[in-house]
């Protein structure tokens, strides 16, 4: 099983990503006797009909369809909703089934239901249709490009129109107040830790003040650990061996510093109940589709209650950037703080961020980035064209220069990078994707599990109730029973 951490962690802080299955069904453009028909595209005279299913008809219309109709007037649009496949326990299996039983076209696809439907041979190969169309994917990011085929497997079965990255924000303010230096591109994770201590902390009272926020949908206490160990390379568990790796030098070194900055309050503990979601933000899309949420966490570097901050590009939004560059199209509900008796009151912040920290061995890449949504082609359809036509617009430069101004999400075309005036926002763009990370095999519930188990763990450590080698040991020793049991089919 491929990793798909980052996905589960966006269905945690419950963004509600959309899933999107279209289907084709069209006459006058298909080759004769069941064969499959070429890549290339069709003109606008194609006649039949295009059936939809979408998680929302009115958000399908107002996002795609109402454009495509009129580039494709002689085909009729017809939506099934798919809001199904998200309620049940599994998406992926969900989608899957979708397939089998709808026999789709086309698809819009989580990046975990992607890597999946990729790995199984479920998804058409776009190499023919983008050589024959001569389609430019060097107007894409490269760093999404190389996502999307590191979860096909080195193939490219499907393409986004947007990303989501991370990066390190920092309150200047702050930094100026207490005579720090700012923090840099391409700083080490130890550097940033450092940093952080370097705050008078007050983990107490109605004005805390920390040097390092977590995430906005972080619930474990291993999270940075894990984060940190991987950008050194280094795997906690290996299933072919059948081993747990946490006892080591290289991890216990991790762990201690860790623990050291939750125990000072120099970083952040997540909360543990839904990424800090008690006082969060919600913001819903237009058209209903898309909701993103901001934990009450990330809330408190917006109050200036943190001098660092880790998170995507919905905080920048929040902080100003999104009023100016349209985002009147979103709604915004804001709550009072958990366990707080009012809600917080924002500031008028001179911020910026840099590229999220690094390791000196692997400089280039992070594990910061995903997928929001990819469009595919199912591999046994027989209107390949059509859905090409359907790919081509969603992850056309047409559509990415009409949301590029009213997005939260970044876009995947590099032409339409987010910019403001004083603000590095190329650190959101500038690292690669830590290709180590996804050719992890591990079995099925094992890394949620195991990160429980290890968060329990550290909290224990940071609370003064284990020592770090405690700490570690339980980890190592329990963790390796929870990989047996997974290995062997155990629940």
């Amino acid at each position: 099983m491929r990793n798909n951490r980052g996905k589960i962690r966006k269905l945690k802080a419950g963004t509600g990503a959309l899933v999107l299955a279209v289907t084709l069904t069209l006459t006058g453009c298909m080759a004769g006797g069941g064969k499959k028909p070429s890549a290339g595209g069709v003109g606008r005279d194609a006649q039949g009909s295009l059936k939809v299913a979408y998680f929302n008809e009115q958000a399908f219309y107002q996002q795609y369809g109402n454009a495509f109709q009129a580039m494709f007037p002689n085909v009729q649009l017809e939506v099934v909703p798919t809001d199904t496949v998200f309620s049940g326990d599994d998406p992926v299996a969900g989608m899957e089934k979708l397939l089998a039983e709808q026999h789709p076209d086309a698809l819009m696809l989580t990046e975990e239901q992607y890597a999946a439907l990729a790995n199984k041979g479920l998804l058409y190969d776009l190499d023919a249709a983008i050589k024959q169309d001569e389609f430019d994917l060097d107007a894409f990011a490269p760093t999404v490009i190389d996502l999307l085929k590191a979860r096909g497997g080195g193939k490219l079965y499907g393409l986004s129109p947007s990303f989501s990255s991370r990066a390190l924000y920092y309150n200047k303010g702050l930094f100026d107040q207490h005579g720090i230096p700012y923090p840099t591109d391409g700083m080490s994770w130890e550097e940033a830790m450092q940093l952080a201590a370097r705050f008078p902390v007050k983990k107490d009272g109605d004005d805390p003040l920390y040097g390092l926020f977590q995430p906005s949908q972080t619930t474990e206490a291993f999270e940075l650990v894990r984060t940190i160990g991987e950008a050194k390379g280094l795997s906690y568990a290996d299933a072919d061996a059948g081993t747990v790796t946490i006892d080591s030098p290289e991890w216990r070194e991790i762990i201690a510093a860790v623990v050291d900055g939750y125990k000072s309050g120099s970083i952040s503990m997540p909360s543990s109940q839904d990424g800090g979601m008690g006082g969060g933000i919600s913001l819903q899309g237009a058209g209903g589709g898309r909701t993103f949420r901001i934990g009450g966490d990330s809330m408190r570097f917006m109050s200036g209650q943190a001098a660092m901050a880790i998170d995507d590009s919905m905080l920048m939004m929040m902080m100003g950037i999104g009023s100016r560059t349209g985002g009147a199209d979103v709604s915004v509900k804001a709550a009072a703080p958990a366990g707080k008796g009012g809600p917080i009151q924002f500031k008028d912040i001179d911020w910026d961020v840099v590229t999220l920290p690094t390791d000196p061995s692997q400089p280039d890449v992070a594990d910061g980035m995903s997928l929001e949504n990819v469009f595919a082609i199912n591999a046994s359809s027989e209107n390949v064209p059509v859905a090409w036509e359907l790919l081509k617009y969603a992850n056309g430069e047409q559509l990415a220069r009409t949301n590029a101004m009213s997005a939260a999400s970044l876009s995947s075309r590099t032409a339409f990078k987010k910019q403001e005036e004083g603000k590095n926002l190329d650190a959101f763009y500038a690292l690669g994707v830590n290709a180590q990370i996804l050719l992890q095999n591990l079995p099925e519930g094992f890394e949620a599990s195991f990160g429980k188990l290890a968060s329990e763990q550290i909290v224990q450590a940071a609370d003064g109730k284990a020592t770090v080698d405690e700490a570690v040991q339980a980890i190592q020793t329990q963790g390796q029973q929870l990989l047996t049991k997974a290995l062997a089919g155990e629940e």
